[in-house]
């Protein structure tokens, strides 16, 4: 059965009025699955702590944010320190705590709030605050649960806080599927930016052109599936951005809604798999989630 994390603060989670990141759409996420009659238990996070928080952010920044957050400033223009927002976040890395806990117990599980991979070790922006994702991987590494991690970033925006993090780091193999950074923020994400050091070739970004449709994204997502099984990691977070949806108002990609169901088929039989919602900006979203579902779940 699927597990959904979840918890009431996650819709504390935003940036003021008119601001393009609507928490609700969590909300009627879980309406729709209910409507839809599909069955799932819902699991609660903790709230992550400091400590957490600072096995990637440096110890200067988690200061900083608290101070912008006190002083009502801002980690970047699009990303104001709205009310609520930095409860929500520290939630939002204690689901993803969660999630992968889950999944590596046999679980498949989603968190609606998660996958903020803007996020650097000293700083914010493009609505991320906290890395969530790479604080899970980090903990779990450090309590030996896990050894190596993969990524999948399959939001419309390059993951450049993730592709930062993990960079110099052989432990994590990250790939992204993003539009082209030449046209779209934050600007990196370049296929010769394959890592460095001891963690050169375990950075992997596919940049595709404005309009590039459903086939064309499935067929470049296709050619990387296979790297999971050459890598073998022991947990996958997999970071469904549905921004590449054709009318998402922030980006231009082009695929369809039925392209969300073909992309959870993608992940049906994957182990130790743990999903995270993030990018996604259209009113469509919450039914983009709900087609990639049927696509996870399909027997």
């Amino acid at each position: 059965m699927l597990k959904i994390v979840w918890s009431e603060e996650y819709l504390k989670y935003k940036f003021g009025p008119n601001h393009p990141f609507w928490p609700e759409r969590g909300r009627v996420f879980l309406d729709l699955i209910d409507e839809a009659g599909l069955r799932y238990d819902l699991a609660e996070p903790e709230k992550a702590s400091d400590s957490d928080v600072l096995l990637v952010h440096v110890q200067g920044y988690l200061d900083g944010v608290k101070k912008l957050y006190q002083e009502g400033g801002s980690l970047s223009p699009d990303t104001p320190l709205y009310s609520g927002v930095l409860e929500a976040a520290y939630y939002s890395v204690g689901g993803s705590i969660l999630a992968a806990r889950l999944a590596l117990s046999g679980e498949k599980v989603i968190n609606p709030l998660g996958g903020w991979h803007h996020a650097k070790t000293a700083r914010g922006g493009g609505f991320c605050i906290f890395a969530d994702h790479a604080i899970a991987i980090r903990k779990l590494q450090q309590e030996s649960v896990i050894e190596k991690a993969m990524v999948f970033d399959l939001d419309a925006h390059a993951g450049n806080g993730t592709q930062e993090i993990f960079y110099s780091d052989p432990a994590v193999f990250n790939i992204s599927l993003h539009q082209d950074p030449h046209t779209l923020y934050p600007g990196t994400g370049f296929a010769h930016q394959r890592g460095q050091g001891e963690g050169k070739g375990f950075n992997l970004n596919v940049p595709l052109s404005p309009g590039a449709t459903g086939s064309r994204y499935l067929e470049e997502l296709d050619s990387v599936l296979p790297l999971r099984g050459e890598y073998q990691p022991d947990l996958t977070f997999l970071i469904l951005g549905v921004d590449t949806y054709k009318e998402d108002p922030l980006t231009q990609l082009g695929l369809e809604e039925d392209d969300y169901f073909k992309i959870g088929k993608r992940f049906n039989e994957f182990r130790n798999l743990a999903v995270l919602f993030a990018g996604g900006y259209s009113k469509k979203t919450p039914e983009l989630w709900l087609n990639f579902i049927r696509g996870l779940m399909l027997k």
